[in-house]
């Protein structure tokens, strides 16, 4: 087993500009499924794992992850200032100047079942990516990976030799797998002028080239991602449910 890991960053600087209608006035973290926001739900999740620091990168309405800082232990926010004009590795990249330790990166508008952060936090390699079976939510981003190590991820399947699962959002990071990344953004933002960099299919991608990452696949994971108007509506009407019903039975 890998060494044991304590910290969080939570990427949660994005517009939401495809939720608009469903929820506006807050970052999509804060969309409520149960009564509970989603960002709320993966602090629960974390400190019921014994991660004990987590990193909120901000952006937009970021006063509302401020908020919950202070009302938080162990929460800190740090702000990506560019939100607006660079993609997710750039809010990475914010965190990495101050986190320096392994940790597991979640994507702020994420519902998921307690055992997807299991199944990293106890994996028995350093880096390990989080995949799950066809979903069927639209706007899936598809996992290759031979012999599970990540070779591709896309979003266009027939483009891929074979497809292993679908990305979550969950990822484990090792300090070096962190500082590879760092080093490819800073050199993506050298040769293109910009740092509208993706995390997962552009900086991870890269990486995984020289860089063993690992999937970790869980075929029938309770999950979803609430980035338009019918994923809040698939979470709230199908996934949640599920889940309630699979907790009463378990």
């Amino acid at each position: 087993m890998a060494s044991p890991i304590r910290t969080a960053v939570v990427l949660a600087a994005g517009m939401g500009t495809r939720l608009h209608g469903v929820w506006s006035e807050l970052p999509k973290g804060f969309v409520e499924i149960g009564g509970e926001s989603l960002i709320e739900r993966s602090l629960r999740l974390l400190r019921e794992q014994g991660v004990e620091r987590v990193v909120i990168v901000a952006g937009h309405l970021a006063q509302a992850y401020h908020d919950l800082a202070a009302r938080s232990k162990g929460v800190e926010v740090v702000e990506n200032k560019a939100y607006a004009e660079t993609g997710s590795m750039a809010s990475m990249a914010v965190a990495l100047e101050t986190v320096f330790e392994d940790f597991i990166l979640i994507e702020s508008d994420l519902f998921y079942e307690d055992r997807a952060l299991d199944s990293l936090l106890t994996a028995d390699a350093p880096d390990v990516l989080l995949a799950s079976g066809p979903t069927g939510a639209t706007d899936e981003v598809w996992v290759e990976a031979p012999g599970g190590r990540l070779r591709r991820l896309s979003k266009e399947r027939e483009t891929l030799g074979e497809v292993s699962g679908e990305l979550v959002g969950l990822l484990r990071v090792s300090s070096e797998l962190a500082a590879r990344m760092r080093r490819a953004y800073l050199g993506f933002v050298s040769r293109h002028g910009h740092g509208q960099m993706a995390y997962e299919t552009d900086a991870l991608v890269e990486v995984a080239e020289s860089h063993p990452v690992y999937v970790c696949l869980i075929p029938d994971l309770l999950w979803g991602e609430v980035d338009y108007p019918m994923h809040y509506e698939r979470v709230r009407d199908q996934v949640w449910p599920q889940w309630l019903a699979k907790r009463t039975t378990e």
